[in-house]
């Protein structure tokens, strides 16, 4: 309400000498509540020219029902008409008192209105209640005196329960002032009061449950207010199980023959970025894990680049990637993932991993991208939809319709959180029923076979050293030296890449560590410095080395109720503003 009022800056230094309101409560022929208001009100207003009058703004709503602001009039204290103008604005309607003339000294207004519905039922249903902000608490004059009058018509008066209260403060102060019925126990009286800026009254009068009749907008209603819930609950449970259905075909779409066995060798191929799509849990970056891919099949070469200065002396600088075979790129996405990292890709040629090059980033994840592309133009995923999904979706489709109307009306008709929660229970029907309906992508058989291999992969990984040679024993393709022995540094090597991708990296770096160290007259050619720093940091080396390619890879630029006790100043309908103008 701070906002809303007429007045202009500069036009509120004065005073008012009195405000008394006058609240007359009766019914009209259908039972419900009215109140004829009468407010005199005696503004002093100083000798200079700063005002045309004064300006007064009443709620339009209360409570979810119109009080519907009507048949104003305006004198002055001897009943001479003053001119004034109505207008709406935010949810209150101004009664602007006054012309283009200035006024000056103090000055009489009787301004009269009626509103309608000022009574409401409470919540508890012990009661229904007029409580009412007599005035407002957005004035920013003092008031040397204020009073109140509120009677009650006699249709309405035997139904008063004796309970009234007064409130004075400012808003939500919980301080009481005096409230005294006449001797009929027809009106109430509030004595004068001294206010200040921002100070207001609210009285608060009791009556027995159903005194009057209440709008239809405040009564239970269950079309609006119950239905529009019971359909929403409806539809969450069958887009949710719609969801559902999706997600059971995309796990049985991704199984194949439902064994795990353990793989220790992974078929030229399938690189790092082409099975990546395939799992279905992945930790590392795809692109870091392709990079170290051509490492160790010989493609490239990691170097340490040269030290940069700090602030605690020299650190390490950013790694240096040099072409050393770029036959030994032997898949399709090898090779392209060579083009993008040193492009024309010339032996001997080197590339120091940039920090924060926009560019360079952007071509690491247009690799990404073509890794997933590829997964689908080799056959490994197809786009299906779920039949039974398909057909629950259609379903909560119709009950989103009906909601959708519901929610309308209510918000048409009702001043309640029920349409509100229509909404969101919508939107989130909407969401579910749109994954029930869109075909998803998923594991063709070989692109599941092909996800059972990769994880029989991580399981070898994941087991006991012994367990892992005896593996390698019994198969006949593993890489072998001339004595027919297996090179299993060779072969731990070259699933590093997928360490990485599974999320083992520090794992199987601390087991290649190992290896490295039971081979002291072993140079790891992919990254010749790991014999500077030690094998036995081999840890620490590789873990600052992916740091540093994850970060380069990953770079994103920055642009991108009161009658009966408890209540409290301003709890009730009315109030609104005023001020000068």
């Amino acid at each position: 309400m701070v906002g809303s009022a007429a007045a202009h800056a500069g036009t509120q230094d004065f005073t008012y000498d009195s405000w008394h309101v006058s609240y007359e409560i009766g019914t009209d022929g259908e039972g419900r509540a009215i109140a004829k208001v009468t407010e005199t009100v005696a503004p002093r207003f100083p000798d200079f020219d700063q005002n045309r009058g004064i300006v007064r703004g009443i709620p339009i709503d209360y409570e979810g029902a119109s009080t519907d602001p009507r048949d104003f009039s305006v004198t002055d204290e001897n009943g001479d008409p003053v001119p004034f103008e109505v207008e709406d604005d935010e949810g209150f309607r101004a009664v602007l008192v006054g012309d283009d003339s200035y006024v000056h000294g103090l000055k009489h207004y009787v301004i009269r209105y009626t509103l309608s519905d000022v009574v409401l039922a409470r919540d508890d249903g012990r009661a229904d209640e007029f409580y009412w902000d007599l005035m407002d608490f957005e004035h920013l004059q003092p008031v040397a005196s204020f009073s109140a009058r509120i009677s009650f018509s006699p249709e309405l008066a035997p139904s008063l329960n004796g309970d009234a209260r007064c409130y004075i403060g400012a808003a939500e102060s919980s301080a009481e002032c005096g409230i005294s019925a006449d001797a009929e126990g027809t009106a109430f009286e509030i004595a004068p009061v001294e206010l200040g800026p921002r100070e207001g009254v609210t009285a608060a009068i009791g009556m027995k449950p159903g005194s009057v009749v209440q709008p239809s907008v405040r009564l239970p209603n269950f079309t609006l207010d119950v239905l529009p819930l019971a359909v929403g609950g409806v539809g969450l449970a069958v887009s949710g199980a719609g969801a559902i259905a999706v997600g059971a075909m995309r796990r049985k779409r991704r199984t194949a023959r439902g064994t795990i066995v353990a793989q220790y060798d992974v078929p030229a191929t399938l690189p790092p970025l082409l099975a990546a799509p395939l799992l279905t849990r992945t930790s590392g970056s795809p692109v870091s894990a392709e990079i170290v891919h051509l490492a160790v099949n010989g493609a490239v070469r990691i170097e340490d680049g040269e030290p940069e200065p700090g602030l605690f002396g020299s650190k390490p600088g950013q790694p240096v990637i040099r072409v050393v075979d770029p036959a030994r790129a032997y898949d399709p996405l090898d090779r392209q993932a060579l083009e993008a990292l040193v492009p024309g890709a010339t032996p001997g040629e080197a590339i120091t991993l940039p920090k924060n090059n926009e560019s360079f980033a952007q071509r690491m994840r247009g690799l990404k991208r073509a890794g997933d592309a590829e997964a689908v133009e080799r056959g490994y995923f197809e786009r299906r939809r779920s039949p039974l999904a398909r057909r629950l979706g259609l379903v909560a489709l119709v009950l989103l319709a009906a909601l959708a109307v519901l929610a309308a009306l209510g918000f048409a008709l009702r001043n309640s959180a029920t349409p509100v929660l229509a909404a969101i229970i919508g939107a989130v029907i909407l969401i579910l029923t749109i994954s029930s309906i869109s075909r998803h992508r998923v594991h063709t058989f070989p692109g599941a076979e092909t996800r059972e291999y990769l994880e029989g992969v991580r399981e070898f990984i994941r087991v006991a050293e012994a367990d892992r040679l005896q593996m390698l024993q019994s198969y006949s393709g593993a890489e072998r030296q001339q004595d027919g022995e297996v090179d299993v540094v060779r072969v731990y090597e070259k699933l590093l890449p997928y360490a990485m991708l599974f999320g083992l990296e520090k794992e199987w770096s601390r087991v290649l560590e190992v290896k490295y160290q039971e081979r002291q007259d072993y140079t790891p050619l992919w990254y010749p410095g790991v014999v500077a720093h030690g094998f036995g940091r081999l840890d620490s080396t590789l873990s600052q080395f992916t740091s540093s390619l994850n970060s380069s890879v990953s770079y994103t630029s920055s642009s991108s109720g009161g009658s009966s006790g408890g209540g409290f100043a301003g709890g009730g309908g009315g109030g609104g503003f005023s001020g000068g103008r």
